[in-house]
């Protein structure tokens, strides 16, 4: 008995180091090669005609799956999603489901026209992740999108896995897996808000010889973070541009790490760390009940570093008049967040929520009327910065001049 082990163990270990060194000589299915490594995926909808399903696929084979060169675009198309599916799987010998899946990108003409039928497609799927995190693609189709960021020198699931989760992107403060996007499209007025993401110019530039070859070849693209894409009544109609999601973020208290960048009267630019904030919000009804005024009382604690800084920034002269301009760029911010906020009649920053919250019995009478009611109500906006902390290493400076 052990003899046979022994030989079985021999021989197992003699077909593997077989196989191994003769591994490029395999034949493998086109097939098979081309579904190993699938993060992401794409959907457009444009009914009645077609159902379009795209993905970004590569062989998984250690570093070289890391680079675009070696990922390609695998697009179907059929008249419904079930027939699209069933047609992917007519192409390859690999089993294909939903449940490796990490990024859904929804073709904005899909998000404006049908977001319904994806939500009613990926919540019955059997096999779909909850937490796959979702976009949507600006001013194209998925499949376009996927198109062009494939021409990028930056890997694709790379940059998508950044955006994700680095802490320090206003990208990752918004993220949205399939179960939020489900949340949003079943509530009662279908409100919310869904990362966006844009095509970009690749900064990835080549040089030399190769800069000549590259001249003729197709432009080279990257992608990013657009902003917030509007959802009301279950379809996309507007944006929050990416300059405004920092203050819509402060004012949901969901910030956790940004700058403000100001430039003051003598044209200096400085950069100031956002570390704490807050926002209160506040309603005045008149002797009728008729709501008056709402109040965003904000507050914002920042630290500056000035190691870079070319000469002493942070005087107690200058403190004051950088803080008021601090204060004045995020009031301007959020004005422009109630505007959009207002001409759309969506409630995203759910102040409505607030209201009932805090007066439940007022809410249950002006509830029905609420956009029109927020649409024509004061707001009163109240914002305050102050500079905690900051780092000055121009003070060696001054000190050496003062002992000259």
């Amino acid at each position: 008995m052990r003899i046979k082990t022994l030989k079985f163990i021999i021989l197992g270990a003699f077909l593997f180091s077989f196989a191994y060194m003769n591994k490029d000589k395999i034949p493998i299915p086109e097939e098979l090669k081309s579904f190993d490594f699938i993060l992401s995926s794409g959907i457009d909808i444009d009914l009645p005609e077609e159902f379009s399903i795209s993905y970004i696929s590569s062989e998984e084979n250690g570093e070289d799956s890391k680079s675009n060169e070696n990922k390609n675009l695998f697009n179907v198309k059929s008249n419904t999603l079930n027939k699209t599916m069933e047609k992917i799987q007519s192409l390859t010998n690999k089993s294909l489901n939903d449940s490796h899946l990490e990024y859904i990108l929804i073709g904005e003409n899909t998000a404006k026209e049908n977001l319904g039928y994806f939500i009613d497609y990926y919540s019955k799927s059997p096999s779909i992740r909850l937490d796959v995190n979702a976009f949507i693609t600006k001013d194209m189709t998925s499949e376009k999108f996927i198109e062009k960021i494939l021409t990028s020198k930056i890997d694709v699931n790379a940059r998508l896995n950044g955006l994700v989760n680095n802490k320090n992107q206003l990208s990752s403060m918004t993220k949205k897996n399939l179960k939020d996007i489900m949340q949003i499209f079943y509530s009662k007025d279908k409100t919310g808000l869904i990362p966006v993401l844009a095509v970009e110019e690749s900064p990835v530039k080549k040089t030399g010889d190769d800069e000549k070859e590259d001249e003729e070849s197709e432009e080279k693209y990257t992608f990013g973070f657009y902003g917030l894409g509007i959802i009301k009544d279950g379809k996309l109609i507007d944006y929050i541009p990416c300059r405004l999601v920092r203050s819509y973020l402060i004012m949901t208290k969901t910030l956790k790490t940004t700058d403000i960048e100001i430039t003051d009267e003598n044209g200096d630019l400085s950069v100031f760390s956002i570390q704490n904030s807050g926002n209160k919000i506040s309603f005045e009804f008149d002797k009728s009940d008729k709501l008056e005024k709402i109040i965003f009382d904000i507050n914002i604690e920042t630290n500056y570093d000035e190691t870079t800084a070319k000469r002493n920034i942070l005087t107690d002269e200058n403190i004051e008049k950088l803080n008021k301009l601090q204060s004045v760029q995020i009031k301007s911010e959020i004005e422009e967040i109630l505007e959009i906020s207002r001409k759309t009649n969506a409630d995203f920053l759910e102040i409505g929520e607030t209201l009932n919250i805090q007066r439940p019995y007022k809410w249950h009478i002006i509830k029905d009327g609420w956009q029109d009611i927020f649409k024509n109500a004061e707001c009163e906006i109240n914002v305050t910065v102050k500079v905690k902390r900051y780092f000055n290493t121009n003070i060696n400076n001054i000190n050496s001049e003062m002992k000259k």
